[in-house]
């Protein structure tokens, strides 16, 4: 079993999935199975510093005190640590992605660490991804969105069984795909996504259906259901949307305040969070029961 995480906007070390592999690799040792080859892909450092935006506009907020000295710059530009936030942690790299250069750079990044992986693992045929954030976009562009040949998906999907045709000896069948706080529904329109690619592709499956879990934490402005927006009602894909709610007073009380304080929190805690492993060990392996449930809500409780 080969298990692929992609991180999301704003990171910038490659370790951000341990977290999340080390409950993994405990509840397969726990259960006794065997344990699945992982692999952190990181692209981060394509896109250079995360502050770069940012030292803009501080130095344009500085030039102006120095003229207007007697003025408090949190008179004429408020809430300047959300802003930043958001700048620094979500929206530059979105920017630098969908540049149609640096899009590009990613996707060979991302494909060239891909076929190395699969060329240390020669043997293990099953493959499951898991992508956070951004990456649920750039992974929708390497399987999905209308590149030709010429571009780096294409070599990204020649591994992969029943995506395109190639020479490739070697594939690898995609058994699962799990999205974490995804904002695909944001960009649909914006990229002109086609969700026939993804239906006909699901529909080339025998036997077991692909798993696709969409995963979206209460608090997580950025992540949003995808069902009705890719119309997957009558499809071969076992596709569901997993709501991890929580019960928070605090939160429920103070409203915007919660939300703009727990902003790029929110978004980027479910690489740490045991409810999030338990549903991508529940579709790593296949159990439909932890996967569906009763009630479309996994449990309420704290997320970490």
């Amino acid at each position: 079993m080969l298990v692929w995480f992609m991180h999301g906007a704003s990171v910038r070390r490659s370790g951000y999935a341990d977290p999340l592999r080390d409950r993994l690799i405990a509840d397969f040792s726990d259960r006794g199975l065997t344990l699945p080859e992982f692999y952190s892909s990181y692209w981060g450092e394509e896109l250079g510093s995360t502050n770069e935006i940012w030292d803009y506009v501080q130095q344009d907020l500085e030039n102006f005190k120095w003229d207007y000295p007697q003025v408090d710059i949190d008179d004429v530009f408020h809430y300047r640590q959300r802003r930043e936030q958001l700048i620094t942690g979500f929206f530059q790299d979105i920017f630098k992605y969908l540049s149609s250069q640096q899009g590009r750079e990613i996707r060979r990044t991302v494909a060239m660490q891909f076929l190395n992986f699969l060329t240390d693992n020669p043997y293990d045929e099953d493959l499951h991804l898991v992508a956070h954030s951004l990456s649920s976009v750039i992974l929708w562009d390497l399987l999905f969105s209308d590149y030709g040949t010429s571009d780096p998906a294409y070599y990204f999907r020649s591994v992969i069984n029943g995506l395109v045709d190639s020479p490739n000896k070697r594939k690898v069948k995609l058994r699962s795909i799990t999205t974490l706080g995804c904002p695909l529904l944001i960009f649909k329109q914006m990229m002109n996504m086609d969700e026939q690619r993804l239906k006909t592709f699901a529909g080339g499956y025998s036997g077991t259906a692909l798993r696709w879990i969409n995963v979206i934490h209460a608090s997580d402005i950025f992540a949003y259901p995808l069902r009705a927006s890719l119309d997957l009602d009558d499809t071969e894909l076992f596709f569901r949307d997993r709501y991890l709610g929580e019960r928070n007073f605090i939160k429920k009380s103070i409203g915007d305040v919660a939300m703009a304080l727990g902003l790029i929190a929110d978004h980027t805690s479910y690489w740490r969070s045991a409810r999030v492993s338990k549903l991508i060990m529940a579709n790593l392996i296949g159990d439909y029961d932890g996967l569906s449930g009763n009630s479309p809500i996994l449990e309420f409780g704290e997320f970490d």
